[in-house]
């Protein structure tokens, strides 16, 4: 199984952090100017989709009762990467670490910027902060939501939907109508 560990010095910095402060919620700085286009250069995949399934995934006792998810989207269109028809996203309670996913509701239309990730566990110091090789194979690739992007439910970010234009839809290579 292999599992990232962090250095030292960032062990005791982040140690005197959480010690000293009971919850520090997430919080993002941008560039300036920042916008829905920019936004892509930092992930893997940009798409719009409907959420179609939301599966609750086995618990795992050392994230102490944080919840991890497997949620399927129907890809409406995309704008970067080449993702499938259907998109499978893993997610997790959403965290003072920016790492979450909690918020996609059945039904409901997003715009959704994720990452593509290594399938790992990962420990800092003697912490184990969270991790997916029970769930999926160990080294394997996986999409996260990605922190701190403009996504969000489509009606709620319509002035990123205009800044990222018409989408390709999946299996195509034109435009949306």
């Amino acid at each position: 199984m292999r599992i990232t560990r962090f250095s030292k010095p960032y062990v005791t910095v982040a140690s005197l952090l959480f010690a000293s402060v009971s919850a520090v919620p997430c919080t993002c700085v941008h560039m300036v100017p920042y916008n829905a286009r920019i936004a892509m250069d930092e992930v893997s995949q940009v798409f719009r989709g409907t959420v179609l399934e939301k599966r609750l995934l086995s618990q795992r006792v050392e994230m102490k009762g944080r919840r991890r998810y497997a949620i399927t989207f129907r890809v409406n269109e995309y704008w970067k990467g080449v993702p499938g028809r259907n998109v499978i996203l893993y997610g997790m309670d959403d965290g003072t670490d920016c790492l979450g996913g909690s918020f996609y509701e059945i039904g409901k239309n997003y715009l959704v910027y994720s990452s593509e990730v290594a399938v790992k566990d990962v420990i800092v110091g003697e912490l184990f902060w969270y991790g997916w090789t029970d769930v999926l194979p160990e080294g394997g690739r996986m999409l996260v939501p990605a922190a701190c992007t403009p996504g969000g439910e489509t009606s709620t970010v319509r002035r990123a939907l205009l800044e990222l234009g018409q989408g390709r839809i999946p299996g195509s290579t034109s435009p949306s109508p």
